[in-house]
C-alpha cells in the first residue's frame, strides 16, 4: 500500500511550465525582438542612400557636361584656344544674364538651383525635384602648377539629396 500511495503522489504532480519560467521566457524574447527591430530599422533607414548617391552623381555629371561645353571665359575664342589677352590673370565675371544665355564657365559661379535646372538635358529632371544643385567656380592655376592662377578654373558642383546629404564633384577646365 505504501508503494501505491507514493506512485499516486508522483503521478499527481503537474508536468509543464511554471509561471516564473513563462515570465522569464517572455522577457528574454522581448529583449531579443527589440534588438532585432533596432537592427532592422537601422538598415531600413540607410537603404535609400545608394539610390540618392547614384542620382546625385548623375545630376553632377549632367551639370558638368553642360558647364564644360562652355568657353573658358569671355576673352576666349569660340571653340577654345589662347586667351585673347594672354597676360591677363584669371578672372571670374558673371554677367548676370539669364540661364539660357550663359556662354562661359564664369557665368555658373554661385549658381544655386532648387530644383535643379539644366539648359538642355537628356535626363528626366522631374525625378530631381527634391534635390538642390550649387556651383562654384574658382581660379586654380597654381593648384595645377601654373603661374599666377592663369589658364585654369576649378568647377565644383555640390548636390544636396532629399536626405540632406551632400556630394561634391570638382573638375578643372583649362584654356589651352
Amino acid at each position: 500500500m505504501k508503494d501505491h500511495a507514493c506512485l499516486n503522489s508522483f503521478n499527481s504532480r503537474q508536468k509543464g511550465v511554471t509561471l516564473i519560467e513563462l515570465i522569464i521566457t517572455i522577457v528574454i524574447l522581448g529583449i531579443a525582438l527589440s534588438a532585432l527591430v533596432s537592427a532592422l530599422s537601422q538598415g531600413i533607414s540607410q537603404s535609400a542612400t545608394p539610390i540618392w548617391e547614384s542620382k546625385s552623381l548623375e545630376l553632377s555629371q549632367a551639370y558638368l557636361d553642360e558647364i564644360l561645353a562652355m568657353k573658358f571665359d569671355d576673352a576666349t575664342l569660340s571653340g577654345g584656344g589662347e586667351v585673347l589677352a594672354a597676360s591677363a590673370p584669371c578672372t571670374l565675371s558673371n554677367e548676370g544674364q539669364a540661364r539660357a544665355q550663359f556662354d562661359d564657365v564664369d557665368d555658373y559661379h554661385n549658381v544655386t538651383d532648387a530644383p535643379p535646372a539644366l539648359i538642355e538635358s537628356s535626363i528626366n529632371m522631374a525625378q530631381y525635384a527634391q534635390y538642390q544643385a550649387s556651383i562654384l567656380v574658382a581660379c586654380a592655376g597654381t593648384e595645377l602648377g601654373l603661374a599666377e592662377n592663369r589658364l585654369a578654373k576649378r568647377i565644383t558642383v555640390t548636390i544636396r539629396a532629399p536626405s540632406g546629404d551632400t556630394r561634391s564633384v570638382s573638375v578643372y577646365k583649362g584654356n589651352f
